[in-house]
């Protein structure tokens, strides 16, 4: 059994960042550790929601994260607040509901490297299952942490790229302003 201070998940437990955990324990899948609920970051009413995110034993930082954020400028105090339990070889999938629709971005800030992309009205599972193909008919079958599981073996291995435009932090800035 895997032990949350034995994970990147540690120090954002300590601080009291891990909110409405639905899941917070190991997953199915051996040495693997797994979060759903929100996490704040900047002031406490900041939240990265219905988050879906796993870490692997022995590795210090998180392997694959989605979730969804409210507005695109909070993106860098999010990587911030995460420190170095993100780096350039996890997925990280945001949902921003404050840029134009139909908006992919492939955003590198600091060593991580996020696929931004815009959200309207809907869950962050619905989108996860979109854009991985998921059959979503077996996961309704499953439980919460069979589901993670089934979400986070596709995004480990996601690398989409040609599906997003690689653009700067600063020009998505420029662009969720000109719409």
């Amino acid at each position: 059994m895997t032990a949350i201070t034995d994970t990147p998940f540690a120090k954002l437990e300590a601080a009291g960042r891990l909110l409405k955990p639905i899941l917070k324990a190991d997953t199915h899948v051996a040495g693997q550790f797994g979060f759903r609920g929100d996490i704040s970051y900047d002031l406490p009413e900041t939240v990265l929601k219905d988050v879906f995110t796993v870490s692997e034993s022995g590795k210090p930082a998180i392997g694959f994260l989605a979730g969804s954020i409210k507005e695109y400028e909070t993106l860098p105090k999010l990587v911030e607040t995460f420190g170095d339990a993100l780096d350039g070889d996890g997925k990280y999938l945001v949902y921003v509901a404050n840029i134009p629709l139909g908006c992919r971005w492939y955003v590198p800030i600091g060593d991580a490297k996020i696929f931004v992309v815009s959200i309207d009205d809907e869950s962050v599972y619905n989108c996860l299952i979109d854009i991985f193909y998921v059959d979503k008919i077996k996961l309704k079958k499953f439980d919460t942490s069979a589901k993670l599981d089934a979400l986070a073996d596709v995004g480990l291995k996601y690398s989409s790229l040609s599906d997003y435009e690689a653009i700067s932090y600063e020009e998505g800035l420029k662009r969720k302003s000109a719409s």
